[in-house]
């Protein structure tokens, strides 16, 4: 786990290394253990790095190849890496070191670019190859691992965090009022390759991105996946079959994922998601739950500790469900609780760290949680994002669910989606949508907690959304909008904060329910394995039955994880931070009066408080960026 940064220049041919070594001073947060530099013409690029396989300088980056035509520096860990070592072993390849960076490099030289489609892992890394004179830079298939990239002047920069691409010359902090836009009308983030930054952009997951003299090519090596396409409501011979299935994969996923040098631990909220992967990980270091697919290599012999933020009020409180989960596998919990007024304090702090506008303050509780990992010396956080889009554990699920099964030709189905619609388990408005949209994105009218127009600025205003084209496979209405969220616009947001917050102390964050083949599996699931009534993550909860608590199964309420953001954003502290703070307006990005107002009516309770908070986030950023 590393920073990446370098700057090739395809003009001169002779790149500048203090611009390379400027980028890696602004990530020096996320390689704290090491850092390393190399020349090489026209390329300049280095690493710091975070030692998690194979700590020893026969891990040191940017490692070469053995011949020295090759160099790469990588960021993340492929999973897989003792599996594809033995492969490329038994055909001539030999290997110094234990971690999986020279793998890589074995693998490129073996297969070439089409070697990312044997990974198993997250991954963001820059490979030069000198014998063809290009420069190599892929993204693993979900983007978890970031990887942003600006041009100029004959000139391309990468880098693992926008904040060192701003200490380039010739990039500025100009900011993007498309992104701007989207983001306070809808709450969008991360769902399209620009960025917060006019210039800056992600490179795509699931995408590497081939530079050299002749020009650019962007190439899809993954996805979009086949969807399902059965929405039926009775049960079918093959369905415990498939819940074997996940059940599997998700414990051969962690099983993988537990492969480290160094310290591991969990976040832990009391749903079933992390409560899943605590328990399949505190069996499986227990010698228990022998997974299918994978050799294992967990080093570590320390008893699994979990990190909790504990909110002790109504709609917030899991602390009897955690306590469920800690008592059946004996992980050592510990916990944070943070106040209005830390919340209040750290906001500086977690907007640095992110480098772009958040949806909630949950984020600033994640914050917290990694903070307290970190004075635990953990350098590896296993975590659940990914299970509710794969899954469909999110309550607006139930209305696509129903959808689709009116449109289904199962009389059965239509039955039970119009009892279900009697009974009031879902609304019948979305439904409704859902029904004549068809797993289309839902028009930005139609969205929940839409900003007023007349509270935009001009600037952005005048400027459109960024309309991301998406590729959407054929599937039900259930499926088609479960894809959607996790190509576009849910789980991108969820993983970059999670990769800023983790990396802002040093703490590489890993995600086993996005192991691309349980994702695959998920998104195959008929509908009926994922939300039956109210009942919801169906295949999840039977695959997880007898490893996880009981009372964690049973449970049928949702509490995604979440700061108490309004009593938060109404404490008196909150807003008198906010009195006289203009720079949004200023910079046209808000209307005149706008986060006064949204103060007002929120306290009124005629506005949510996720509005009032895109605001307030908006303003933040622009301080943190200098923007009068």
């Amino acid at each position: 786990m590393c920073g990446i940064a370098g700057v090739l220049d395809l003009r001169t041919r002779v790149a500048e290394p203090a611009l390379a070594q400027g980028m890696l001073d602004r990530l020096a947060h996320r390689g704290p253990d090491d850092e390393g530099r190399v020349n090489l013409g026209p390329l300049a690029f280095g690493m710091r790095r975070l030692s998690i396989l194979d700590p020893s300088p026969r891990g040191h980056q940017p490692m070469a190849s053995p011949d020295g035509r090759r160099w790469l520096v990588h960021n993340g860990e492929i999973y897989n890496f003792l599996e594809l070592a033995d492969e490329l072993g038994r055909l001539g390849h030999r290997f110094e070191s234990a971690g999986d960076t020279e793998v890589i490099l074995a693998a490129y030289a073996e297969w070439g670019i089409d070697c990312v489609t044997r990974f198993n892992g997250i991954w963001a890394f820059a490979l030069w190859d000198a014998d063809r004179g290009r420069l190599i830079l892929s993204r693993d298939r979900f983007g978890v691992k970031p990887l942003f990239v600006a041009r100029g002047d004959g000139r391309i920069a990468f880098a693992s965090e926008i904040k060192a691409l701003l200490s380039l010359p010739w990039v500025t902090a100009d900011p993007e009022p498309a992104a701007i836009h989207d983001f306070l009308l809808d709450g969008l983030v991360d769902h399209a390759p620009q960025t917060f930054f006019r210039g800056i952009e992600h490179v795509a997951a699931a995408h590497t991105l081939v530079v050299s003299a002749e020009g650019e090519q962007l190439r899809r090596y993954w996805g979009p996946p086949e969807l399902a396409g059965d929405a039926f409501s009775g049960p079918a011979p093959g369905d415990e079959a498939r819940v074997e299935e996940i059940r599997a994969l998700l414990v051969d996923s962690v099983a993988l994922q537990l492969r480290t040098d160094v310290p591991i631990g969990s976040c832990l909220s009391g749903g079933i998601d992390s409560s899943s992967i605590v328990a399949v990980a505190s069996a499986l270091r227990q010698g228990g739950l022998v997974p299918t697919w994978a050799s294992r290599r967990d080093r570590d012999g320390a008893a699994h500790m979990a990190f909790f933020a504990e909110f002790r009020e109504p709609g917030l409180d899991e602390r009897r469900f955690v306590d469920a989960v800690i008592e059946s596998t004996g992980t050592t919990l510990l916990t944070t609780s943070p106040s209005a007024n830390a919340a209040l304090q750290s906001l500086d702090a977690v907007v640095r760290a992110q480098d772009e506008p958040f949806g909630s303050t949950s984020i600033v509780a994640q914050y917290f949680v990694m903070e307290r990992a970190h004075r635990s010396s953990i350098k590896v956080l296993l975590d659940g994002q990914g299970a509710d889009e794969i899954l469909a554990g999110y309550g607006q699920y139930r209305a696509m669910r129903v959808a689709g099964a009116l449109r289904s030709g199962d009389l059965a189905s239509r039955r039970a989606a119009m009892r279900a619609l009697v009974a009031r388990q879902v609304h019948l408005l979305p439904t409704a949508g859902h029904l004549v949209l068809g797993g289309r994105r839902v028009p930005g009218p139609l969205r929940r907690d839409r900003m007023p127009r007349e509270l935009l600025g001009l600037v952005v205003r005048r400027t459109g959304s960024l309309n991301p084209a998406l590729d959407v496979p054929p599937g039900t209405v259930l499926a088609r909008n479960l894809w959607r969220q996790v190509a576009s616009e849910n789980l991108p947001a969820l993983l970059r904060y999670e990769d800023r917050n983790s990396m802002a102390f040093g703490i590489e964050a890993r995600v086993p329910f996005l192991d691309h083949r349980l994702v695959e599996a998920s998104l195959l699931l008929p509908d009926r394995l994922k939300i039956a009534g109210r009942e919801q993550k169906i295949a999840l909860r039977r695959a997880m039955v007898g490893i996880v608590p009981q009372a964690v199964l049973d449970r049928r309420d949702k509490v995604a994880f979440q700061a108490p953001q309004r009593r938060w954003l109404l404490d008196p502290a909150f807003e008198a931070r906010f009195q006289g703070r203009r720079r949004a307006e200023s910079t046209g990005l808000l209307a005149t009066g706008t986060i006064p107002r949204l103060f007002d009516l929120c306290r009124r309770g005629r506005v949510s408080d996720t509005l009032l908070w895109r605001a307030i986030c908006v303003e933040l950023w622009l301080d943190a960026l200098g923007h009068d």
